[in-house]
């Protein structure tokens, strides 16, 4: 997938992908409006949404509710490297049944982008 970015004014910039578009800014401190997320927030949100899909693909497939199931994912730093711990909690709905709890999570941990990150990906940063 190719994605295309586009400096607009301030600190914004565009993304573009296909037929869609995100934006992102900066907050006050560097210089833009706090208008939208800052990049590296919407690195970090894009795991916690990750999961999410895989919660609730393993429910559909058994037919248990998802209302009222809610995922929170906490962002703690391990070292001065940048080394960061990522912990995402399942606050599962009423009724869910205990036989499934970690299938459940088993199910979360093949989300897209923690198996990206957890492969150590490479970058390549060319100038045209």
């Amino acid at each position: 997938m190719e994605i295309s970015v586009s400096m607009l004014e301030g600190q914004k910039q565009s993304a573009k992908f296909g037929d869609l578009e995100v934006i992102s800014d900066q907050s006050i401190n560097a210089g833009g409006n706090a208008e939208h997320p800052e990049p590296f927030d919407y690195f970090l949100v894009s795991m916690v949404l990750c999961a999410g899909f895989y919660a609730r693909k393993f429910c559909e497939q058994r037919d248990i509710s998802t209302q009222g199931m809610t995922l929170t994912q906490n962002n703690e730093n391990v070292d001065d490297n940048g080394k960061k711990l990522f912990s995402i909690e399942i606050n599962l709905p009423e009724g869910f049944p205990d036989k499934y709890k970690k299938a459940l999570i088993a199910a979360v941990n093949t989300c897209t982008v923690k198996k990206v990150i957890q492969a150590v990906p490479e970058f390549s940063v060319v100038v045209k």
